[in-house]
């Protein structure tokens, strides 16, 4: 590996751990919003801050590199998207519904609780409308294919089909599914385009405009406007994926952000694990009566719950089935997993 390939796979694995802290600390504000003390104000406005970034950031990643995964043939591309997206989908959803139907819930342990008949039907929920956090697994997976089954298509006219989509759908999941579109398929773009990123964050002007943008989104969360998987939210998401690309390749090799490099080497297990440890970690901080302290044990459970399954992956291989469905029935050494689909070097 060069230099020039370790600082990238440094900076990107910087930008996805950075996603997924932020993604934990989504989840427990919002389990801690459905407990009787609710979510500190503080907290609220911070989430709202960084909404508009957090998930297209990590689709983008993903694109980034489907241009490379494609060069090696329709039929790799697909078994290694099946094998280490939809695969770790199907199990943990499977342990999703055991728990749908041992508790009768489907929001967390604790947090966001409804009420829920349990029918044979829910086993088909996988089909059609994931159960709990696993939706973005679902739709990652989709976006992959469509990358694979539209080679000729310029990946901007699918971007720019999806946001057109994504202002008139007016189904949630729908929306949200077409606004990471955009963002994933512009990844595509340019992985297609070698270079090209290196050369628009060049300009000044550039980023002079991310930084706008992503500062404008402390104005959004200020004045109350919602910026959240919406058509309106993307100009800012831009802004702050550019501004967040520059400032991990600048400082993405830093020794202090080696934890941060971990966590985005190992970001599907971390994102998989977290969310049931995190509604279990915020019930039980809620007993002291402090909202803050029911928000950070949440937030350090969820955190914490991946910390001690890259452990056991890697002194307990067997449990990487969980993960990914093994290239061969040979022992494997644990080499980390990414959101993206591919192996962690």
């Amino acid at each position: 590996m060069t230099a020039g390939e370790k600082s990238r796979i440094e900076w990107m694995d910087v930008l996805r751990g950075t996603s997924i802290i932020l993604v934990v600390f989504n989840h427990a504000i919002l389990f801690a919003s459905s407990s009787p003390l609710g979510a500190p104000e503080v907290a609220w406005v911070l989430n709202t801050i960084f909404s508009p970034v957090r998930m297209p950031l990590m689709v983008f990643l993903s694109g980034l590199l489907v241009a490379g995964s494609l060069a090696r043939g329709p039929r790799a591309y697909v078994t290694g998207k099946v094998r280490r997206v939809l695969w770790p989908y199907v199990v943990w959803s499977i342990i999703a519904l055991a728990l749908l139907y041992g508790f009768g819930i489907r929001e967390g342990i604790v947090g966001g609780v409804t009420a829920h008949v349990v029918t044979p039907w829910d086993l088909l929920l996988p089909l059609y409308d994931p159960v709990e956090h696993l939706w973005f697994l679902y739709d990652l997976f989709l976006f992959y294919m469509v990358a694979l089954v539209t080679p000729r298509v310029p990946p901007l006219w699918i971007a720019g089909g999806a946001l057109v989509a994504s202002a008139l759908v007016p189904d949630f999941g729908m929306r949200r599914f077409f606004l990471l579109l955009v963002f994933f398929m512009i990844g595509v773009w340019f992985s297609q385009h070698v270079g090209a990123l290196d050369r628009m964050l060049a300009r000044r002007w550039v980023i002079w405009a991310c930084a706008a943008l992503a500062l404008s989104t402390v104005a959004a969360a200020a004045v109350g406007v919602g910026l959240r998987y919406t058509a309106l939210s993307a100009p800012f998401a831009a802004g702050g994926i550019g501004i967040a690309i520059v400032l991990a390749r600048r400082f993405g090799s830093a020794r202090m952000l080696r934890p941060l490099r971990a966590v985005g080497r190992d970001s599907l297990v971390y994102y998989i694990v977290h969310w049931w440890p995190a509604s279990a970690g915020v019930a039980l901080g809620a007993l002291t009566g402090n909202a803050w302290i029911a928000l950070a044990v949440g937030f350090v459970f969820g955190l914490g719950a991946g910390v001690v399954m890259v452990h056991l992956l890697r002194v307990l291989p067997a449990l990487d089935l969980l993960f990914a469905w093994p290239a061969r029935r040979s022992a494997t050494v644990y080499t980390g997993h990414t959101t993206d689909g591919r192996p962690a070097p």
